[in-house]
């Protein structure tokens, strides 16, 4: 399976990338340029930003062209443009790690710190069905994951 994760110019990332712990084929993602240091050894994919208005559109026609089955939004306005396109990247096959769209609002910027979760199912917790998310222990309150 192929996987991309977006925001490849920050840490957070990298953490994903490393917390997925996979075989599968993982593509980083990014609208800012980086140098080629940073790129030793890794897939990396050039993408609009989240803001702009053809985001999906644009995302839906790299993830085709790569044979991308998974995708890990990690900026807060790419997460509000997928989570309109889930559907859409659904019937392509394409699995957006992102909640409904009706359940994000409540989930973005709590400050909260915690244990990473990768949600991929229904049947997990009383998270949303999918998405990466932080999990206070003490509250077992809980945000997406993001970098903004």
């Amino acid at each position: 399976m192929n996987i991309l994760i977006t925001a490849a110019a920050t840490a957070q990332a990298y953490h994903l990338q490393r917390l997925l712990n996979t075989d599968d084929s993982i593509y980083l993602a990014d609208y800012e340029e980086l140098p080629q240091v940073v790129l030793k050894d890794r897939k990396f994919l050039k993408i609009p930003s989240g803001n702009s208005p053809s985001f999906a559109h644009l995302l839906l026609t790299v993830c085709l062209d790569n044979g991308i089955e998974k995708v890990f939004p990690l900026r807060s306005e790419e997460v509000l443009a997928l989570a309109e396109a889930r559907q859409l990247f659904d019937e392509y096959g394409i699995k957006l790690m992102v909640p409904d769209k009706s359940e994000i609002s409540s989930l973005l910027n709590k400050g909260l710190k915690g244990k990473i979760i990768i949600k991929d199912d229904k049947d997990q917790d009383d998270l949303p069905d999918r998405g990466v998310f932080l999990k206070d222990d003490l509250s077992s309150e809980f945000q997406l994951f993001t970098v903004s």
